[in-house]
This record gives C-alpha cells, structure tokens and sequence, in this order.
C-alpha cells in the first residue's frame, strides 16, 4: 500500500519520474501568474494603504488561478485512471530517456555545446534545459536505485559529460592549459594559461575561453571539437561495454578531476579511464599549440 493510503505514492512520484512533469506545470503555472500580472488582473488596494501591504495582496488572484489550473488538469487526468506524472513519464519522458542513452544523441549534445561556446554562446547554460530535463533525470533513476540496492537504469546521465568530455571546463580546456604551458612559446598564451590554471582545476574556463580567446579562434575550433568528442566517445564505449561502473552519486560541477570521477562512480577504474581521456585531450590540443607558436600574436 502507497503512502496517504495509496492515493500518492511519494515513493516513486517524488523521485525521477515526476521531474518533467514538474518542469511542465511549473511553466504552465508561471506563464499564467505573469499573463495575469501583465494584465493587471490583481486586488487593487486604496493608495491610503502603504504599499508594502498592498504588494502583498498582488499576486493572490494570479496565483490562485495558477493554482486552480493545475488542480483542474490534475483532476482531469484522475478522472481517466492516471495521473499527469504517469502521464508525462510515459508518452514524453520514458521516450526522451531511451533515447538520451543512444550514442548519436550523447555526441550531438557535445558538438553543440563546442559550437555555441566558440561563439561566445555560454553552450552549457542554453542547452542546460535540454540537458538536465533528459540526462540529470537518467541520473536522478540511477541514484534512487543505488540507495535501494537495485541495478543501474542508465549508462549515460547528466555528470558523464562533466567527468569524461569538459574536463576543465567545456571543450576540456583545462588539457589546452596544460599543453600551452609545456608546448608554447608565445608569451601572451603562457600568461593567460598560467592565469586560467587553477579556475581550471575547478571547471570554471571563462579566463581561457574569452582570456586567450578560445572564442572565434580558427587555431583552436578544431581541437576545442575534436577533443571532446573523442573523449566522449571512448568513454561512452567504455561505459556500454561494462568496463566501468555509470554515475551513481550526485555531484558539483566544480569538484576537480579525479575526485569527482572517483565519488560519482566509486569505481577506480572510472578514475584511469578519466586520466587516459585527459591524456587524449592533452594531445590533440598540442600539435594545435605548437601551430599557435608560428603566429604573432594580435595587436590591438
């Protein structure tokens, strides 16, 4: 028998399988709130009242009717033997989910992150949607059945990118950093590597990224591709054949490599696959580095 003797079952609603029905009502309901504010469909209260107090009868009216349309198509749904969560998880999530886990998939999202970031697009805030509505729910499965004791559902989730692909950051500039420091004799990129190093370490890579620039630099578009996508790729074999263990813990984006490989996975050898990945990167980018050396650098 479920909780609230079995007309929710908070088990299983309130773990990974409610997330996108979560992200559609919050959106239903806020789009509703602001239409109404936009329109001025509040308690409007005498201008004798101080406005902190009239502030706070504001939104009741847009709020209430945010509320009750949810009810509504809640009860809606309840009305035909289902609930909107069941709902949504069957017809758009489950589907988005199986197909998250296919390799065309996993590499599209990596290309498109490198192409929005050489543009000066931040790739990983855009697509962020797309990507924590599909792969931080595969993850969110995979933790829930961790803590149960039950086999892992998905391969594939949200932190992968983070720990096998954008190791320092998206396009794994930390790698560039390391390159630029043992390989280029161009002042200019030294100074920046030695600036960006150790935001580096904790996956923050604005400082290289718009510092070098990395941002429309026809030297480095190809390797800032090239290098995650093969990282990826070997990682994504890896992963499938069994070799290592998938993610199983939630964490930071900023914990620094090795550490944050070691505690998503409590696997060792997710901790050599991410150091032979980081070895990958590290030489791709160089002989890209060792090209940057025959350019002077621009003059403003």
């Amino acid at each position: 028998m479920s909780p609230c003797g079995g007309y929710f079952n908070f088990g299983q609603f309130f773990g990974s399988t409610g997330f996108f029905t979560v992200m559609i009502m919050g959106a239903i309901s806020s789009t509703i709130y602001i239409w109404l504010m936009k329109k001025n469909i509040t308690i409007k209260m005498p201008d004798s009242v101080p406005p902190a107090v009239a502030n706070a009868f504001t939104g009741i009216i847009p709020a209430t009717a945010a509320l009750y349309v949810s009810g509504i198509i809640g009860y809606i749904f309840s009305k035909v033997g289902t609930t909107v969560i069941e709902f949504v998880a069957k017809t758009l999530q489950d589907p988005l989910l199986n197909l998250s886990q296919g390799f065309g998939a996993v590499i599209l999202m990596v290309i498109l992150v490198q192409i929005f970031w050489f543009f000066g697009i931040h790739g990983t805030n855009v697509l962020g949607p797309v990507m924590d509505s599909i792969w931080l729910t595969a993850q969110l499965a995979n933790i829930n059945a961790f803590q149960q004791g039950k086999a892992l559902p998905y391969l594939w989730t949200r932190n992968s990118f983070d720990l096998y692909g954008w190791i320092g950051g998206a396009g794994s500039t930390l790698l560039l950093l390391l390159a630029i420091l043992m390989f280029s004799k161009r002042d200019d990129q030294r100074a920046v590597a030695k600036l960006s190093l150790a935001p580096g370490f904790f996956n923050i890579n604005e400082p290289v990224m718009f510092g070098m620039p990395i941002v429309l630099d026809p030297i480095y578009f190809i390797p800032f591709i090239l290098a995650p996508t093969v990282m990826v790729s070997i990682a994504y074999g890896a992963v499938t054949l069994g070799w290592v263990e998938p993610i199983k813990n939630q964490i930071i984006w900023s914990m620094p490599p090795v550490i944050n490989v070691l505690i998503a996975t409590m696997d060792w050898r997710a901790v050599v696959l991410q150091l032979f990945n980081m070895f990958i990167g590290f030489m791709i980018y160089v002989p890209f580095v060792k090209a940057a050396n025959k350019l002077s650098p621009a003059k403003g």
